[in-house]
């Protein structure tokens, strides 16, 4: 199989900043965490095809497309064998100063690498 993980690091990636959430009930309470993750990859606008492979395609606001080699994750439980081991949110990822909440998350670990969808977020 053909290795796509080494293209998306090559001269065309960028580094970018994930923000994972995860969390702990404490004393009844839930407390969420934010870690920032620098990683490298491509960033594209979204297109058409893209959103047509998932279920939220009728939306159109400022979708892009995230390649990279390293794991993303969209809102998940601990028990899930294909994300870590604590419960999260979506990853958001911080691209030309602006924040995109991942819907969509293709882990292609066949091909090495990961591709997700973000939406762009409005600033409160």
């Amino acid at each position: 199989m053909i290795n796509v993980g080494r293209i998306i690091n090559g001269r065309n990636s960028q580094p970018f900043i994930v923000y994972r959430k995860s969390g702990s009930w404490v004393s009844g309470r839930w407390i969420q965490t934010e870690t920032s993750i620098p990683l490298t990859g491509t960033i594209t606008i979204a297109k058409e095809k893209d959103l047509q492979q998932i279920p939220e395609g009728d939306r159109v606001g400022g979708e892009i497309a995230v390649y990279c080699t390293q794991a993303l994750y969209v809102t998940h439980a601990a028990n899930n064998p294909l994300t870590s081991s604590n419960p999260g949110t979506s990853d958001e990822v911080l691209w030309q100063g602006a924040r995109y909440k991942l819907f969509s998350v293709r882990p292609l670990i066949d091909y090495g690498y990961y591709k997700g969808i973000g939406i762009r977020m409005t600033s409160n």
